[in-house]
């Protein structure tokens, strides 16, 4: 009877493990496509997350382990990246503009289309085409869809909802005016922050492919 009740007992705690992959540390979901700008994840043990199209943006990752991570077309931008771990993490299409990077193994890193900390694209890691007969399919842009931006009173600025599509295309930059471009999938929405001064602001989407850049897409948006 006593053995017949601790099996019972040892089976239900290992039931309660289970459940949902999803992790989080403190505030920040690890999945992809997670918003986490500004996250603290210092220590962290992340290896082989996929956190692929994750905004990680002035995040900090001080002594984090993403070993083997996914961070494909992840928006890195502003980041700390200090005595981390990225050793075979997938950084292709990742933006990384303004990032601090140091004291960080980068061993067997995926880079490709990847953003550098100066905002030039590196292609290090890129896979070589062998059959020289067939050319790459430039990435290009199939649907750029933006909202209306409406602004309240006295309000400075206001939000407004893009969606995009594309074709051979593994990530996709926007930016607004000169600002610098952040990082996304080759397709999905976000919503993009406009100033409400009664001026135009172009709004650009860049698709990104294994052929290089594609050709960019503008469109105008002022506060109506």
């Amino acid at each position: 009877m006593r053995l017949a009740l601790l099996a019972l007992l040892t089976a239900l705690a290992l039931a309660g493990c289970g459940g949902s992959d999803t992790t989080a540390v403190g505030d920040c979901t690890i999945e992809p496509g997670t918003q986490c700008s500004g996250a603290d994840l210092t220590g962290a043990d992340l290896e082989g997350a996929d956190l692929s199209a994750a905004d990680l943006s002035n995040a900090n990752l001080t002594d984090t382990n993403l070993s083997g991570a996914v961070l494909a077309a992840a928006n890195l931008s502003g980041s700390q990246i200090v005595d981390a771990d990225l050793s075979d993490a997938d950084l292709t299409g990742a933006n990384l503009t303004g990032a601090m990077i140091t004291g960080t193994d980068l061993d067997g890193t995926i880079l490709c289309g990847t953003t550098r900390t100066d905002g030039t694209i590196d292609d290090t890691s890129c896979p070589v085409t062998t059959d020289t007969t067939a050319p790459t399919s430039e990435a290009e842009v199939t649907s750029f869809d933006v909202g209306d931006l409406s602004c309240d009173d006295g309000a400075t600025s206001a939000t407004i909802s893009v969606s995009w599509e594309t074709e051979n295309a593994t990530a996709v930059d926007i930016a607004l005016d000169t600002a610098a471009p952040t990082g996304y999938g080759p397709s999905g929405s976000t919503d993009v922050a406009v100033p409400c001064d009664g001026a135009p602001h172009a709004l650009t989407i860049t698709p990104q492919g294994d052929a290089g850049p594609g050709v960019p897409e503008t469109e105008s948006v002022t506060a109506g």
